[in-house]
Formats: structure tokens, sequence, C-alpha cells
């Protein structure tokens, strides 16, 4: 490359810089040492930079994103180059986390495997509630057809007496 304009056509994360300070240089060179770009793998879109990040922080704005994650609030994600710095940075930290929970703390390993056993007994105790449960809605239908059974012999028999009543006063005035 001999100009800055095919340096920044052909590495996106620079394309934003302002090449004419010393600053930016130096950034560009970081950028370039840290992220190189082959020519095999096409540069993401904004679009494609910002699903990741929103992904990988779990929100859906860039106003939850710069609240969830403080160092973030600096970026201004109107540019590319904030987007691939959010990710990498988001990217880091969440290796970082995956090699802590793989590896945690030997405090840490007793609080997870009290957190386990109590999970495991709650989840115990919330399958035998619904299991109660059933069993308690089977009682409850069981015993609303034995009263709907109940009323309806309740039914007939007060029919039985008031007919078995109506033939003894016929009885009687006979």
């Amino acid at each position: 490359m001999t100009t800055t304009r095919q340096l920044k056509a052909k590495y996106a994360a620079i394309a934003q810089l302002n090449l004419r300070l010393k600053a930016s240089w130096q950034e560009a060179s970081a950028v370039l040492q840290t992220n190189p770009v082959s020519d095999s793998t096409p540069a993401k879109t904004i679009a494609e930079l910002r699903a990741e990040v929103y992904t990988l922080a779990q929100v859906s704005t860039t106003q939850q994103l710069k609240t969830k994650y403080e160092h973030l609030r600096a970026l201004n994600f109107s540019f590319k180059t904030s987007w691939e710095k959010a990710l990498t940075l988001l990217s880091a930290n969440q290796q970082d986390f995956r090699a802590w929970l793989a590896n945690p703390p030997e405090e840490y390993k007793a609080l997870f495997a009290e957190i386990e056993t109590v999970s495991d007994s709650f989840n115990s105790k919330l399958e035998k509630v619904k299991q109660l449960g059933q069993e308690a809605r089977a009682m409850a239908i069981s015993l609303e057809q034995l009263a709907e059974e109940s009323q309806e012999e309740a039914e007939q028999l007060r029919q039985e007496a008031e007919t078995a009543h109506q033939i003894a006063q016929q009885a009687n005035l006979n």
C-alpha cells in the first residue's frame, strides 16, 4: 500500500481514524498488531458488529450497553471502530469469566457447591409440591363429582318423598 486511503480501505478498523495525527497512527499501529485483517475474511458491517455486541452484552440498545458496561461509555457508536472495540472488550471479558468459572478460588467452589445442594433440594421439593398439587386437583374433581351425585340422589329422594306424601294424602281422602 502506498496511500492512507488504500490502508483505510483495506482495514476497516482504522477507517475512522484521522491519520494526520500522530496519536491516530499509534492507534492504527496498535489495531493492526492486535487485529490483523486477512484478505480471505470479509470485514464485518456495523450491523453485524452491533448484533454481536448486543448478543454478548445481552442488551438491545447502546444506552443499555453504556449503562451496563461503564468502560464503554466513552465510545462513539456511530463509528465502526467503536463497535469493533466493544466487541473485542466484551469478548475478552467473556473469555476471562469463562476461565474464572473453570477454576474459581476455593471460597467460591464451596459456595457453588452449597448453591448446587440447595438448588437440588429445592428442585426435589418443587417436584413433590407439583405432585401433591396434581393429587389435590384430582381429589377436588372427585369430590365435585361425588357432590353432584349426592345432590342428584337427594333430589330423587325428595321427589320420592313428595310422591309418597301425595299418595298418602290421596289414601287418607279415600
